[in-house]
């Protein structure tokens, strides 16, 4: 076994200056501005707004979703879809200048705005998924001589 010398040590331990509880708090607020901002929220949005257009489309060509349902449930779909389209344009715009995407980062009321689209996409996406997932089971309850067809598709599989 090599033994290191203490003299080695010493000078690790003597470098080794605690951070400034400045620093860290100062870093944790901007992580947390960073979190809170439109810039950042929108991307989520678009992403959600995304995932809830293929669970409806899948729903849709999988015959899950009655006509009434249908309907309604395209139209609350196509609300949203210009809700973010809107709020994606705003956040386009001021990423367009330096001051107003700095002034735009601190916008709390834009924050909350987006935070509530975000909730109603991801709402409509749920429903969506919950209306998929009880047809799945009423489908997998009937006995199989009363099946229409049988569908060997795996959950998740993009086909």
């Amino acid at each position: 076994m090599s033994s290191i010398p203490e003299a080695s040590l010493s000078v690790f331990a003597s470098n080794s200056t605690p951070i400034p509880w400045g620093v860290l708090v100062a870093s944790v607020a901007v992580a947390g501005i960073y979190f809170v901002s439109p810039m950042r929220l929108t991307r989520v949005l678009v992403i959600a707004i995304a995932d809830a257009e293929k669970s409806y489309l899948a729903a849709v060509e999988n015959g899950v979703l009655s006509a009434s349902t249908e309907i309604d449930t395209g139209e609350r779909l196509s609300m949203l879809q210009l809700k973010v389209s809107t709020i994606r344009e705003t956040s386009l715009r001021s990423s367009l200048s330096t001051f107003s995407a700095l002034c735009d980062m601190f916008n709390i009321r834009r924050s909350v705005a987006v935070l509530r689209c975000l909730a109603e996409v991801r709402g409509l996406g749920t429903y969506i998924e919950i209306s998929n997932e009880s047809q799945l089971r009423e489908i997998s309850s009937r006995p199989l001589s009363n099946r229409m067809t049988i569908s060997l598709r795996q959950r998740g599989s993009r086909v």
